[in-house]
């Protein structure tokens, strides 16, 4: 793509928006008017520089993309999704350390979709947020991997696991240390439930937590100089879910499963 249709496509949003509409299928301008929230005298000049780049077609009143306005649209698409997560909170994603997360997952970053950035309680910094308390309470499964843990987490655990929710649980070699240490009660009764899996995982992963539930994806990163502020990305998206499953799966085949303390 040379740089005049880069900028045919990139500097204005109302051509942008077109492209992605019409990745669904064909409109008329009434449909494209609504949906883009524009007047027609506004949008017509916009369809008509991409009908000369051939990006787009009018057929029967009915405007559709080309098979090049298809492929770029293609191309541009997740570049755009992902554009969109980061701008939404550009301060957690700029100022935090991303070098954890593998590389496959990090080009997917756009899966997150329409997160929201869950900050602490600065009257009880040291309490898991309510927002995340609120949303793991009463999931029928909840997978975790966590480098730094909150052990008020812990009667959460216990008692979705009484409830027979599926637990898989992955701690950092210093987490399982203190934990089984100073919730050596709580970690034995987890121990003795069929529906819970422990594993323990090398030190050096520069994610504080990633926590998957049927509901939530979580996510917590240390900042830019390895300090963890309570701060965590939050998603309901289905594919958010799916994208932090596999990230929880990747740091559990480098772990190891525990089955005594």
């Amino acid at each position: 793509m040379d740089s005049s249709l880069i900028d045919l496509v990139f500097r204005s949003d109302k051509r942008k928006n077109l492209l992605m509409f019409l990745d669904s299928g064909s409109k008329n301008i009434d449909e494209i008017r609504d949906e883009l929230d524009v007047t027609a005298t506004s949008i017509l000049p916009q369809i008509k520089k991409l009908i000369d780049n051939d990006l787009i077609i009018q057929e029967d009143r009915m405007y559709k993309l080309t098979v090049l306005g298809e492929f770029i649209t293609k191309k541009i698409k997740p570049l755009i999704s992902a554009l969109e997560v980061v701008e939404k909170n550009n301060c957690y994603w700029t100022g935090h350390d991303l070098n954890s997360i593998p590389r496959h997952l990090l080009e997917r970053i756009s899966e997150l979709g329409d997160c929201i950035l869950v900050e602490p309680d600065l009257n009880h910094i040291y309490e898991p947020a309510q927002k995340i308390i609120d949303n793991m309470a009463n999931s029928k499964r909840a997978s975790t991997f966590a480098s730094y843990f909150n052990p008020s987490y812990l009667p959460l655990y216990v008692e979705l696991g009484r409830k027979e929710a599926e637990l898989s649980l992955n701690f950092t070699q210093s987490v399982w240390d203190h934990l089984s240490n100073e919730q050596s009660n709580m970690i034995k009764e987890l121990m003795g439930m069929d529906n819970v899996s422990l594993y323990i995982s090398k030190e050096g992963i520069k994610i504080t937590e990633v926590t998957i539930t049927d509901k939530i994806m979580l996510l917590g990163l240390f900042d830019n100089k390895g300090k963890f502020d309570q701060q965590f990305i939050m998603s309901f998206e289905l594919s958010a879910l799916r994208w932090g499953q596999e990230l929880f799966d990747y740091f559990k085949r480098l772990s190891k499963q525990v089955n005594k303390i």
